[in-house]
């Protein structure tokens, strides 16, 4: 048997000798034995105790924190509600119409690491709906050649850069506006046929074999969502068929030919968008919209952002609303970075963050509490603090290839160029 095990066997022989005269080293080792054989129930039974302390304080914490979150909020929608009535009847708003404070950060214990008997116990999980993945730049294409027969002109990134430059200084956007927006959507290396999540080329604007997952239908240089697309086309169609037609007359041959079609064909589709959308319950356009962006013509309207001749005045439609819509409120000169933080939180929330009054109230005024817990970009900072935190972003990707090349198109074209596109 070896030696080692009869130097064990002689060691419990003394053990038991000794214990037989001592109680207490009898129980001393009834719970050695215990340890040995794998017993230890005391010591389990105040493990087991102790986590479901842990785990209750955790959860007597972690509720009170949830009670002040929910009041929080519940003041931020009273005010948001009094903001509206004022402004519905011009009454100026002032500082005492925000929440100044950011939402109460959790300060207690974590979840306790600790196990329990229970845990180890398999419990059959909730069956889900598997998630039906975003449609990418495949589907679009598919959707626009299925309905309608068309497929996009692509063009290099130089040559829509140069034809976005002149569309946006017809629409009298400037270049620090347009590039800004560009540099904060896109990260300042583009490219125009870049879906929301999905990487084509390297910082050095080097085309690369694509990867990651759609994050959104967010496409092109103003990462325009299709449901944006279908609204554009809808309200703005007329306008960017008359001008297509306007072109076609100025060319000859296969080019006139190709922009005449195209005139159609976003006439066509306009008249498709309206029908559609009649059919809705809901007055509120933009749920229209969505839900038109998730079928089948709503992807092959987005499609259109890929085109050279159709995509650039799309996108230049969406930007140039935003100026409008900051115009008509008394902001006419507007930066890149107040044009990106409209788009952000929307128009009417983008322009009442950049009045005075606003200026030190928590972001979170201009948020729901599912959008604000969703944008990282907005956490803990003020209305004056988010528009920094903007531009300093804008700043930093201007440097990057793609925005210097794109500001270089601003500056190569020239005003004949310019006056074409009015």
């Amino acid at each position: 048997m070896g030696i080692h095990t009869a130097l064990w066997g002689l060691r419990v022989a003394l053990l038991a000798l000794f214990c037989l005269g001592n109680p207490a080293a009898a129980a001393s080792a009834q719970g050695f034995w215990a340890d040995i054989l794998g017993g230890g129930s005391a010591t389990n039974e105040t493990s087991e105790a102790k986590c479901k302390a842990l785990r209750k304080d955790f959860s007597i914490k972690w509720s009170a924190h949830n009670r002040k979150l929910a009041r929080y909020w519940a003041v931020i929608r009273k005010k948001r509600q009094r903001r509206r009535y004022k402004m519905r009847r011009g009454w100026r708003l002032r500082p005492s119409d925000y929440v100044m404070r950011h939402p109460p950060r959790y300060k207690g214990p974590h979840w306790p690491k600790c196990k329990l008997a229970s845990d180890h116990i398999k419990k059959p999980k909730p069956k889900r709906r598997p998630s039906k993945p975003l449609p990418t730049v495949r589907e679009f294409l598919a959707a626009a050649k299925k309905i309608y027969g068309f497929e996009p002109r692509r063009t290099s990134e130089r040559a829509y850069k140069a034809s976005y430059a002149r569309e946006a200084l017809g629409a009298g956007l400037t270049a620090n506006q347009v590039v800004g927006v560009y540099a904060l959507e896109t990260g300042g290396i583009g490219p125009y046929a870049r879906q929301s999540g999905i990487f084509i080329t390297d910082q050095k604007c080097r085309t690369r074999k694509p990867h990651g997952r759609a994050a959104s239908t967010a496409l092109g240089y103003a990462q325009l969502l299709a449901a944006n697309s279908v609204a554009v086309i809808q309200t703005q169609g007329k306008l960017i068929a008359d001008k297509l037609a306007r072109r076609a007359r100025q060319v000859q041959g296969g080019q006139a030919i190709d922009l005449q079609l195209k005139s159609q064909l976003v006439r066509r589709m306009r008249r498709d968008i309206i029908r559609r959308t009649r059919r809705y319950r809901h007055k509120n356009g933009w749920r229209e919209f969505v839900a038109l962006g998730k079928k089948r013509l709503g992807q092959a309207a987005h499609a259109l952002n890929l085109d050279a001749d159709i995509g650039p005045m799309l996108q230049v439609f969406k930007l140039q609303r935003i100026k409008l819509a900051a115009a008509k409120k008394g902001f006419h000169r507007i930066s890149g970075a107040q044009m990106e933080l409209m788009n952000l939180v929307g128009y009417g929330r983008g322009l009442e963050m950049m009045h005075k009054a606003a200026a030190k109230a928590a972001s979170a005024n201009f948020f729901s509490r599912k959008g604000y817990a969703r944008n990282p970009l907005a956490k803990n900072l003020t209305a004056r603090g988010l528009l920094a935190k903007i531009d300093r972003i804008i700043a930093r990707q201007m440097k990057k290839c793609g925005s210097i090349e794109f500001m270089q198109a601003f500056h190569q074209t020239p005003r004949s160029s310019r006056a074409q596109n009015n």
